[in-house]
């Protein structure tokens, strides 16, 4: 029973330095600059998700050990059980925190089919520069189109040319396709 009381001291105490040291034991997990863990792209092995494994296992089998009578392959199993859904669950959690709130601006690439006014006329053949707020943020971006937009121009996004680049097209001459983003600008 002792043995399952210290790993599961082990998993609290990894759990304890995880809050209160942070991302520098995600970091001590990496090689070379990528997270040993990064190939299973899942939070549960996070430092949380190992903790909530480890403690999980360590008191689930002591439990176990302490109501079923001293039989240790029926406490293991108990321990596994928990340790298992403490893992994921505490892994499942952390993932949520770390996403929520992010201030990360959307890639330009995810802005295709939002509409955005021009700010500044978009001459033919050169560039000008438009507006639009999409995912919480106000994008300023450059933008050509295939003809002449005047400021004030109601356009969506048709296509990108470069990070800070877009194509356009006067949603006017379209109807209304496009027009998945807000124009609150």
């Amino acid at each position: 029973m002792t043995v399952f009381w210290i790993i599961g001291g082990v998993g609290i105490a990894l759990l304890l330095l995880a809050l209160f040291v942070g991302d520098v034991l995600e970091g001590a997990l990496e090689l070379d600059g990528v997270p040993i863990f990064d190939a299973l792209d899942s939070d549960i092995f996070s430092t949380a998700g190992i903790a909530g494994l480890l403690g999980g296992f360590g008191f689930g089998g002591a439990i176990g050990l302490e109501l079923f009578g001293h039989q240790m392959a029926i406490a293991i199993a108990i321990g596994v059980v928990v340790g298992v859904l403490l893992g994921w669950g505490a892994g499942k959690l952390t993932g949520l925190f770390r996403n929520q709130g992010s201030d990360v601006a959307p890639s330009t690439a995810s802005l295709i089919g939002a509409e955005a006014l021009v700010l500044t006329a978009i001459p033919e053949g050169g560039y000008g520069q438009i507006r639009l707020q999409y995912g919480g943020h106000t994008h300023t971006l450059n933008a050509k189109g295939p003809v002449a937009l005047d400021a004030g121009t109601r356009v969506w996004i048709s296509g990108v040319l470069s990070a800070t680049s877009v194509e356009v097209r006067p949603v006017d001459a379209l109807g209304s396709a496009g027009g998945s983003g807000v124009l609150d600008i």
